[in-house]
């Protein structure tokens, strides 16, 4: 994606996770699965910052509302009992 931060940005701005011993494992993971393991990599990043504070379980939706939808023909990911999916 356009103006993404790298990975290391990414992972170097949540406390406690080695960007390089990340990446590895991630790789490792989602590389085993049929889906876009760059989707997965970047949105298990962001669920951590989630969990940290560092971003709105909002705004992590929005983010990528539109490609889980392209990636899996849905998102029914729940979000402030929104009930919407599509």
């Amino acid at each position: 994606m356009e103006n993404e931060p790298s990975q290391a940005a990414i992972v170097g701005d949540v406390d406690g996770i080695d960007p390089s011993i990340w990446g590895e494992t991630a790789d490792e993971i989602l590389d085993l699965g049929p889906h876009d393991a760059e989707l997965g990599k970047r949105m298990s990043r962001d669920a951590v910052r989630v969990t940290l504070g560092h971003l709105s379980e909002a705004a992590f939706y929005e983010k990528y509302h539109d490609v889980v939808v392209d990636e899996f023909g849905i998102d029914e990911r729940p979000v402030g009992g929104d009930d919407t999916h599509e």
